[in-house]
């Protein structure tokens, strides 16, 4: 049915044409992506579909000039289109009666939701079957991405695009362009097939796939995940293929099968659960079996095999006893046969498991103003080991702390802190500890608040219990009991000068122990069986000095800062400590660091920190040296230098390098050149670079190559291509 109204030049002329069409939309602000290669062509899809062209019941048609046939209607003359928020322009509007055809013709533009644009030189829709057909497209939306298509269809549930190319660079001359020669979007399923699809650079194609199908809703879908590649000299090619899985909101699979070429097969799976909107989690398996020629080689076990389990959970409560109480709880598990099972995981060298003690976490704990309670766990693998047999587990701990309180209305302040540990294994000597601190504190100023005092009283109770001891007629407890006071001086002074503010905060603060009570016999002559499964706080007399000074601009910027502290220890035969020396400088240009601690006993550096960086327009550089004297361990010295280098040669494009120098072995411990290029529709970055990977068995050399392009708004990819890829064995 067709209803029109003529009125006069003043008022419009409205054409009602009927039943309802259904849409073709364009919605580009609607879908968030994450920064993967693939995702232009969800985003694709969402500029496609959403700015709705025609769903609802009636299209109102405006213009100067209609004529109304028998057969057909005919607008012209600045014609214009409303429909729920979209306005069309077109130069002329005509409708076929006897096929049911509504042709826009001329220049014909389409404003949506959000800002989104539709240009065209011709749009045809048929009102009998609901189809649609359009010439020459062009789609713009937010962030400057547009789509440019030979031409559109829909028919029924399927939209069609024809020799299209996607950017959100300069459209006249685009650096970057995605081209395909169609794609069929499939609205029942939502679901985007495209074929022939090619990133171009420069007119020049960097990527090729003949073949691409993806879902297109803005939410998790199941399906195949983009595929890993890894090239290694030691494993051969690595090809993973994840599967996702996701029947629901709340929670999701995804199964991830490898294959290295030369090491072997294996598997993942991970299962991930939201069970509120404050707490989730995450189960994974996995097995790994390596080729026994791979096993002989490296001397690894011939199966990989593990599982975890991660759940956090932060909330307030709002009712009962401890209303108004914050509470958390964190797991963090792991149970597995070697290090391996966590290492087939990784994607790169230097995030590689080194270590062979594996952590499993328990905290959970309730606290408000007042109190903290907590409840702790640490279970331990050591996968040197044949067995978990001797290792020592810390499961559980119970800690009360009391925050700092006022004593009725005196300047006396206590807190208080108990804990209790069970230190435990199946094979060997256990262990309970219970610990309380509770230090009294008494403040007072003087002469107007310039000078502050404060004086304390410590207190300390340790008492452990010993189980299943190997050495017999040893006593099953050690008791520990220890106070000490504590005196302390300071001032808090400022003053500002003309453009500058200066902050000088002194202290003199001295600690005396008092009582002191071990039972049955000293902590040092304590048998090493018992020693390993504990540990108690003890406190010598000790004389400390400390200055700290700022120096800040009139808008409160810190541009100079100084920190001085040495601590004298009176009951030693040397009884000169060590002493701390640290300045910053930041200027406009110019920073400077240094951290000096200094033995004075030993008459040698302990430790320095030094740095210097100058920053200007085209130039940023970093020179930074560590040094290390480890006189009372190992003797062992550590001085490296490290340098980073930045020049910006345009204002888009830069050159990066850095170097780092171990001094005392006289060798490069890491190297890294690269570029990279940043502007408004497209960056990239481009790096090589080695560094000295730390092995228990040995330490090897990587060299890694990093390419990263990031197509913006859409995403982008990144790849680190390495040369070994094994934390065990020798290179």
């Amino acid at each position: 049915m067709i209803r029109w109204l003529e009125q006069s030049l003043w008022m419009r002329k409205v054409v009602h044409l009927c039943p309802p069409l259904e849409s073709v939309c364009l919605h580009p602000n609607k879908m968030k992506l994450k920064p993967s290669f693939f995702s232009f062509a969800i985003l694709f899809f969402f500029l496609l579909l959403p700015i709705s062209i025609f769903a609802k019941e009636s299209i109102e048609i405006f213009a100067k000039t209609v004529i109304a046939k028998k057969n057909s209607i005919t607008a012209k003359e600045s014609v214009v289109i409303l429909y729920d928020g979209a306005l069309i322009k077109a130069d002329l509007a005509f409708y076929d009666k006897n096929t049911s055809l509504l042709t826009l013709e001329g220049k014909v533009e389409m404003i949506g939701f959000e800002e989104s644009v539709l240009a065209s030189n011709k749009l045809v829709i048929n009102t009998a079957d609901h189809s649609v057909n359009i010439k020459k497209v062009f789609l713009a939306g937010e962030e400057d991405l547009w789509i440019d298509a030979s031409g559109a269809e829909k028919n029924e549930n399927i939209y069609r695009l024809f020799d299209s190319r996607i950017s959100s660079c300069n459209k006249l001359n685009p650096d970057w362009t995605i081209e395909f020669e169609k794609a069929d979007y499939y609205k029942d399923r939502e679901f985007l097939v495209m074929k022939s699809a090619k990133l171009r650079f420069y007119d020049t194609t960097v990527f090729y796939l003949p073949y691409l199908a993806l879902p297109t809703l803005n939410k998790r879908t199941t399906g195949l995940l983009f595929p890993n590649f890894k090239l290694s000299d030691r494993e051969g090619l690595l090809y993973e293929q994840p599967y996702f899985y996701a029947p629901s909101n709340s929670w999701d699979i995804e199964l991830t099968p490898q294959v290295r070429s030369k090491r072997g097969i294996g598997s993942y799976v991970t299962t991930r659960f939201v069970d509120s909107n404050h707490s989730d989690g995450f189960v994974r398996m996995g097995y790994f079996r390596n080729r026994n020629e791979y096993v002989d080689k490296n001397r690894l076990n011939k199966e990989h095999w593990g599982t975890e389990l991660f759940y956090k959970n932060r909330d307030t409560i709002t009712s009962g006893q401890f209303n108004g109480y914050k509470r958390a709880f964190y797991f963090n598990g792991v149970y597995l046969n070697d290090r391996e099972y966590l290492n087939l995981q990784k994607d790169s060298v230097s995030t590689l498991v080194s270590s062979n003690l594996v952590e499993s976490r328990l905290n959970t704990f309730l606290y408000n103003e007042e109190n903290y309670f907590a409840l702790y766990g640490r279970y331990n693998i050591d996968t040197s080991k044949q067995n978990n047999y001797t290792t020592i587990q810390n499961i559980p701990s119970l800690h009360y702390h009391h925050y700092m309180k006022q004593i009725a209305n005196s300047r006396v302040f206590y807190s208080v802190d108990t804990r209790v540990d069970n230190y435990t294994r199946v094979k060997g000597s256990r262990a309970s500890q219970l610990q309380v601190d509770i230090p009294l504190t008494y403040y007072k100023s003087f002469f107007d608040d310039f000078i502050n005092f404060s004086m304390s009283e410590n207190l300390y109770l340790s008492r452990v219990d010993f189980k299943n001891l190997e050495v017999k007629n040893e006593e099953d407890y050690y008791y520990y009991y220890r106070n000490y006071h504590t005196v302390k001086l300071s001032s808090d002074l400022s003053k500002r000068y003309n453009n500058s503010i200066h902050n000088i905060v002194p202290s003199i603060t001295y600690i005396r122990p008092s009582i002191e009570n071990e039972s049955p016999t000293e902590y040092r002559n304590l048998i090493n069986e018992k020693k390993e499964l504990f540990s108690t706080q003890t406190q010598e007399e000790q004389l400390s000095f400390a200055l700290s000074q700022y120096y800040y601009s009139s808008d409160l910027d810190m541009n100079l800062f100084h920190r001085f502290g040495y601590t004298s220890y009176p009951q030693r035969v040397e009884s000169r400590g060590d002493f701390n020396n640290e300045i910053g400088y930041n200027g406009d240009k110019i920073s400077l660091y240094s951290n000096l601690t200094y033995a004075w006993n030993e008459k040698s550096i302990r430790s320095l920190i030094s740095s210097i960086g100058y920053n200007q327009n085209k130039y940023d550089i970093m020179l930074t040296h560590f040094y290390n004297y480890d006189f009372l361990y190992d003797n062992k010295k550590t001085s490296f230098l490290q340098s980073e280098l930045i020049h910006r040669y345009s204002d888009n494009s830069s050159w990066f390098g850095s170097f780092d120098y171990d001094m005392e072995q006289s060798y490069n411990h890491k190297w890294k050149l690269g570029w990279s290029h940043k502007q408004k529709c497209w960056s990239a970055k481009v790096s090589i670079g080695q560094e000295v990977i730390p092995n228990i068995d040995n330490s090897f050399r990587n060299t890694a190559l990093y390419l990263e392009l990031n197509l913006n708004p859409i995403g982008g990819i990144e790849q680190n291509i390495e040369e070994n890829f094994s934390s065990q064995g020798n290179k």
